[in-house]
């Protein structure tokens, strides 16, 4: 608790100047725009070690999903001052759920670079039930019961972005492939790499030099690789997750067909 007040408030006074000098701050090269629980922690872990990479004062933002309002004044504030030869990027999950994202992020970057790490939905619905659990947001006392209410609350195709769509869509979220679709719409393919989570922890060195190249930047690991904000569950029951196998069948077959990305559910 002690490190979180101390950190939080060392980043309200960096925003604080951040916002005395906007104009001087980098704006981000490129965006690690999820998903949810698939990653991105670890990602944005090992990149912030690279020698040509300058971070932002935090990890996620939520700009182009939770405060767009604020103003890109209020965004570039958390941004370092420019260096050259350097990038800069943040990583927000959310940002490849929410419906207005993508067109946002056009807006300020047509020539945004967007990486997306995708893990098994179901294990990703899981593990997002157990974070809101944890931490308070979510009072329900199992992940049945919060499937029970997504099934019966489903996502109307609004561009309305809603307090249960942001903290109990655990399966809509995993819809990956219809989620990439809205990406598409504004950027090229390649301007988006996707990796599955799996593939990315197992392979990690071999993936992150993929990501370098995709960044165009130079091959430097870092020292330390260890995987962060990794959660241990009990198992999910063999009837939820078959019911569950069958909800993401037709998306993960479109996501294969289309980004030639297989994952093993």
């Amino acid at each position: 608790m002690i490190k979180k007040i101390i950190r939080d408030t060392r980043n309200i006074g960096l925003h604080s100047i951040g916002l005395l000098t906007y104009r001087n701050r980098m704006s981000p090269d490129f965006l690690i725009i999820g998903a949810q629980k698939g990653g991105t922690s670890s990602l944005f872990y090992y990149l912030k070690f690279h020698p040509q990479i300058v971070r932002p004062i935090k990890k996620e933002i939520h700009y182009f999903n939770l405060f767009y309002a604020k103003g890109i004044k209020w965004y570039l504030a958390h941004f370092p001052t420019r260096s050259n030869g350097k990038i800069t990027g943040e990583a927000s999950p959310d940002y490849l759920y929410h419906p207005l994202t993508a067109q946002r992020v056009k807006a300020l970057n047509p020539e945004m670079k967007l990486i997306v790490l995708l893990r098994n939905p179901i294990k990703r619905a899981y593990s997002a039930y157990q974070m809101n659990k944890r931490m308070g947001i979510d009072q329900r006392e199992t992940f049945a019961a919060a499937v029970k209410y997504e099934m019966s609350h489903p996502d109307n195709g609004s561009a309305d972005y809603t307090y249960d769509q942001h903290n109990f869509f655990y399966l809509e979220r995993g819809k990956y492939a219809q989620q990439l679709a809205t990406w598409t719409e504004h950027f090229d393919t390649d301007q988006i790499h996707v990796v599955e989570s799996d593939t990315f922890f197992n392979h990690t060195n071999e993936e992150l030099h993929k990501i370098y190249d995709f960044l165009g930047i130079k091959q430097v690991l870092p020292d330390n690789l260890k995987p962060m904000n990794v959660g241990q569950y009990p198992p999910l029951t063999d009837s939820l997750y078959l019911s569950l196998k069958q909800y993401f069948e037709q998306d993960l077959a479109d996501l294969k067909h289309k980004w030639n990305i297989e994952i093993d559910i």
